[in-house]
């Protein structure tokens, strides 16, 4: 076709504070890992932060 490939959009994800949006934050990287959409880039605040590291360490 032509000389340039076409490269996938990078997907990054904001996570905020607070304990229940903490749950919350886990049910959709849980959601977002059954679809096989990946996660370039995590941030996070507070409980989001958390969250955010635990994924990125490969534990949820």
């Amino acid at each position: 076709m032509g000389i340039f490939k076409r490269r996938r959009k990078k997907i990054g994800l904001a996570l905020g504070g607070g304990a229940a949006r903490g749950w919350a934050h886990i049910g959709v990287i849980n959601a977002f890992q059954e679809a096989e959409i990946p996660i370039d880039y995590v941030a996070g605040t507070s409980m989001g932060a958390l969250v955010g590291a635990f994924f990125v360490a490969g534990q949820i």
